[in-house]
């Protein structure tokens, strides 16, 4: 069969978590996906909230999770360490590959095809169609483009790299972020347990190579190496459109990624699970318009906390050292960690700001007012 209701290039949580969804509802998909093997090779590190993956029914399997997260602790560049007890959040690390191909069995006993080791050369629209060349010719009514942050809107990129090392200094269940501006400008550096003696350590930042800065990050702590990769991350904020046409974008392709973490797997299966609703009503109503229904609702869902995340993005890229340590230790009251402590993972935004209060919101304010003086008086602003 080479005519589908819907065609989805590239199989990561995005699509296929689209192929499932969109497969019960009544729809012949295919998945088309680059690699040999989906979930491979795997980059991300699998921090994620099981809430999140409950509200559309794809918690991972017992095999797919790695640990548990009971702490997070952010050591600031000078100040002392801050401590948050998260052992009431329900975060997990999970083993993306494997979690990726429960996604994609689940999708194929559903009845979507998933053909894996095919590049697509070309897609282009022709009237009611879409037409995808990936060695074979293939037609559809929909093209879903999940294809991840080579699709991702331009300029939201920050270059990121991950080791997954062995070391007796791993405490299981402890996630580690390091905060300094001059060693990661405009994000952090951090350790994620996955298992006894085991982490997850990646650095990301503006204009620094991130194999360097994990050099340095693990110099002083001895440690195994098992596996070193490249892994760019996007920052940059929800694209400005997810339909075009007969063309829906998913997951990273669509910058359904939180601009604080570059977390994205909830929110990317968010995405993939209610485009999967309104290409269904698409097909099913013969009727294209009916696919503004999908962005509107995921931005109901999701773009308060978006835009939120954006703001405190860029407060924070325009701190200097000296302002992150004020305003961690600004965090440090007991009665906001707790609060913290209580919060939705997947809209850690706004639980934050809400958590800050009104001394904390005025102690944020005079640290933004701060930045912007800085920025205007700079040489080259």
């Amino acid at each position: 069969m080479s005519r589908f209701d819907a065609i989805v290039v590239g199989g990561s949580v995005g699509g296929l978590s689209f192929a499932g969804e969109a497969a019960k509802r009544g729809l012949s998909v295919l998945v088309l996906e680059e690699h040999d093997e989906i979930g491979e090779p795997e980059k991300c590190d699998g921090l994620v909230s099981l809430r999140g993956l409950r509200r559309y029914g794809l918690a991972p399997s017992r095999g797919a999770i790695q640990s548990s997260v009971r702490e997070g602790v952010i050591h600031p560049p000078a100040g002392p360490q801050l401590c948050v007890d998260a052992g009431a959040l329900e975060v997990v690390v999970i083993d993306r590959s494997q979690y990726d191909k429960q996604l994609a069995e689940n999708a194929s006993e559903l009845g979507a095809i998933i053909k894996t080791g095919l590049r697509v050369q070309r897609a282009a629209e022709k009237g009611e169609l879409v037409t995808v060349d990936a060695g074979q010719t293939y037609e559809s009514d929909y093209l879903v483009d999940a294809t991840g942050p080579a699709s991702a809107p331009a300029g939201g990129i920050l270059p990121a790299a991950k080791y997954e090392v062995e070391a007796d200094w791993v405490e299981e269940g402890r996630v580690e972020v390091f905060v300094d501006q001059a060693r990661y400008p405009g994000f952090f550096a951090w350790t994620i347990p996955y298992g006894a003696r085991r982490a997850k350590v990646g650095a990301a930042g503006r204009g620094i190579n991130p194999f360097k800065a994990l050099d340095a990050l693990l110099e002083s702590r001895p440690h195994k190496v098992i596996r070193r990769v490249a892994a760019p991350i996007y920052v940059g904020g929800p694209a400005g459109r997810f339909v075009s046409g007969r063309k829906v974008w998913v997951g990273e392709s669509a910058g359904q990624v939180k601009p604080t973490t570059a977390g994205g797997i909830a929110t990317s299966i968010g995405g993939g699970v209610i485009a999967a609703k309104w290409v269904a009503e698409s097909v099913h109503s013969h009727d294209p318009s009916r696919l503004e229904g999908y962005e509107r609702e995921w931005r109901e869902t999701f773009e308060k906390e978006m835009r939120a995340m954006m703001r405190l993005r860029g407060v924070f890229e325009r701190l200097s050292n000296r302002e992150v340590d004020l305003l961690i230790s600004t965090l440090s009251s007991p009665k906001l960690l707790a609060r913290l402590g209580k919060s939705d993972f997947d809209f850690h935004a706004t639980a934050f700001l809400s958590a800050l209060g009104v001394v904390g919101l005025f102690t944020l304010a005079r640290l933004v007012a701060s930045a912007e003086v800085r920025q205007l008086l700079s040489p080259r602003s």
